[in-house]
């Protein structure tokens, strides 16, 4: 044992006295940031009184939200293992476990860096660890701590040794000791890795909303993305959904939120983007950008993530509530987790106006056309889907489930207004559902659709029995109609088109719209020229899809366009006029100019409108 060790050791031991759980017999750990290599950090687990001969200590090959098999265990090494006299026990590996011959009383380790590690490719950033010695960590907790089999639900006291002056921004219980020194407390296992912790200098920001205490935590790699400018989306955003559910199901949330620079997302694995979901938490992992980029990026992730406090915390199967880390068993309700909860994200938004109602029907719009092109017309079943989600094929497919389960909520809430004259929706018929269900009493998977059938009424049945147990199209048409709009699979349309129009913008470039074409264009653009100015409209990266779109990949008329480009130090304007064609659309949808007194009355009661 080296001198740092015995130091750490003795002062763990010491502060490990503090009453802050009622069990006794809690598992402790000690991580320690401070003293941490460039790509690795050291952990001690304390074990609590097992007097088992052999023990093995899991560490999870996936988690609850991520719908993966990442087998965070490769990330850990140089295990060893000492008992109670300080003697060095057998240790050994078996598929990430740590096994462990003889009565442990300690366990040490190194856990390393998913997000620079090239094993790592295939972990979603939100879900891994990010060691930036004196700068940043994410303790996604599940990456740094396992659990003693059949120990799982004891108690986790955790303290972290931390570099001086940081913040850990999490929703777990903190007694900070010192300015180096934090003692987190979990009530279990599971309850631990619900909750991710980034420690880095605070950049933080509170607020109530309705009963609930909101937190706000951002790192920024190139400090160009600040707390109190998140809190300009988020607050709105928590506006409405406290709206949207009435009364918040949680008394305080944190939103965790690291922005990386280019140079980390050109990293060959460090591409994707996104956020992961926790009952009190969120985190999420976006690039820095401009203003307009940057509050885009927040607004599409964070509703649906906040609104997963509705379903899977207050609404979920055994298979979510018990979920297995080592040999983790999928429930067949996505549909319900993920893809009600982004139809809710819409709903909820353009119900307090932060949706236009074109931009609602918009999203659906796309959604179904993203999911009909991702299934190419194969037969398609959302509950065989979700058994199976941890297959290589149902994996590359796993986007689907935020594109058509989205449009299937969509249906769903429309069917259920319907068959009940309005005096119920998809929202009530969950709220009515976790009555009898809830945070700590989880359903059988195979008995949630009997369950709605009992609140709704039998009408529901033939809709389960179709669309989402089964394999038939949902006729996207009978559902729009009832609200007073008219969709078509396919048509031939007249649309004002450029001819070879092959104009785009170089992506990754943030402060100008460097403009890309690799083919002959009507402006006669290069392809590094500047766009400037569209009909003396000026272009900036935070416009630049909609004007791109609104002019030049979409025209509305035959106007000629004139564009001012920057090239090779000079100015020059380029101009040309669209023509009007034959052209093949697909999932068109459209409002009926005289929609009857049903269908408007639909549509205003789903949209809270009138």
């Amino acid at each position: 044992m080296s001198v740092s060790r015995v130091v750490l050791y003795t002062v763990f031991c010491v502060l490990a006295s503090f009453p802050l759980v009622a069990q006794q017999n809690a598992v402790r750990v000690l991580i320690d940031l401070k003293h941490c290599t460039a790509a690795k950090v050291h952990v001690t687990v304390f074990a609590p009184s097992m007097n088992d001969e052999h023990t093995r200590y899991i560490i999870p090959k996936s988690v609850p939200g991520t719908y993966s098999q990442d087998n965070y265990g490769r990330f850990v090494d140089n295990a060893i293992a000492f008992d109670a006299e300080g003697k060095s026990l057998t240790v050994t590996r078996d598929s990430g476990d740590i096994l462990v011959d003889g009565k442990l009383a300690r366990l040490e380790y190194w856990v390393g860096d998913t997000w620079h590690d090239s094993r790592a490719a295939d972990v979603f950033q939100p879900t891994g660890s990010n060691i930036q010695p004196d700068t940043n960590f994410v303790i996604n907790t599940h990456a740094f701590v396992g659990y003693f089999d059949g120990y799982e639900l004891l108690p986790y006291e955790v303290q972290v040794v931390k570099p001086e002056g940081f913040f850990g921004a999490t929703s777990l219980d903190r007694l900070e000791i010192n300015d180096t020194t934090d003692v987190l407390s979990a009530r279990s296992y599971p309850h631990l890795v619900d909750n991710p912790i980034m420690y880095c200098i605070p950049d933080t920001v509170s607020f109530m909303e309705a009963n609930m205490n909101v937190m706000i935590a951002v790192f920024s790699a190139n400090h160009k993305v600040h707390a109190d400018q998140i809190l300009n989306d988020i607050r709105p955003l928590a506006g409405a959904l406290g709206k949207f559910f009435g009364v918040l199901p949680v008394p305080r949330y944190t939103f965790i939120f690291y922005f990386a620079d280019m140079s980390q997302m050109t990293n060959a694995h460090m591409m994707a983007t996104g956020a992961l979901e926790h009952s009190q938490s969120s985190f999420y992992f976006l690039m820095e950008g401009s203003l307009g980029f940057v509050s885009q990026s927040v607004r599409n992730t964070a509703g649906h993530e906040f609104l997963h406090i509705l379903v899977p915390l207050n609404l979920h199967s055994e298979e979510v509530h018990s979920f297995d880390f080592r040999h983790p068993k999928m429930s067949q309700h996505l549909w319900l987790y993920e893809g009600c909860t982004e139809y809710f994200s819409l709903l909820s938004r353009v119900q307090d106006t932060l949706l236009t109602e074109s931009e609602f029907f918009s999203d659906l719009r796309r959604k179904i056309t993203t999911g009909l092109s991702m299934l190419r017309g194969k037969p398609f079943s959302l509950t065989n889907f979700s058994r199976n989600v941890l297959t290589p094929e149902n994996q590359e497919l796993y986007p689907i489930i935020y594109e058509s389960g989205a449009a299937l909520a969509f249906c769903l809430d429309v069917k259920i207004r319907e068959l009940t004259n309005n005096s119920m929706d998809l929202l009530g018929m969950i709220r009515k559902l976790s009555e009898s269900y809830g945070p700590e009493r989880p359903f059988k998977d195979d008995e949630l659709f009997d369950e709605m059938t009992r609140v709704v009424g039998p009408g529901i049945r033939p809709f389960i029995d179709d669309y989402i147990i089964g394999t038939k199209v949902v006729p996207y048409a009978e559902y729009f109609e009832k609200l007073g709009y008219s969709y078509r699979d396919s048509a031939q349309v007249s649309a004002y088109q450029f001819n070879a129009a092959r104009v785009f913008f170089k992506r990754g470039v943030e402060d100008a719209v460097v403009l890309s074409t690799h083919s002959d264009n009507d402006f006669n653009i290069v392809d590094g020229d500047t766009l400037v100015k569209i009909n003396d409209i000026h272009v900036t990266p935070d416009n630049k899809m909609e004007m791109l779109g609104m002019y030049i990949w979409s025209p509305h008329s035959d106007q000629s366009v004139t564009l001012t480009i920057h090239r090779n130090g000079q100015e020059l304007s380029l101009s040309a006029k669209p023509r009007e064609k034959l052209v093949m659309k697909h999932n068109i949808l459209e409002e009926l100019a005289s929609p009857s007194p049903a269908q408007s009355n639909m549509k205003k009661t789903l949209l809270r409108r009138g």
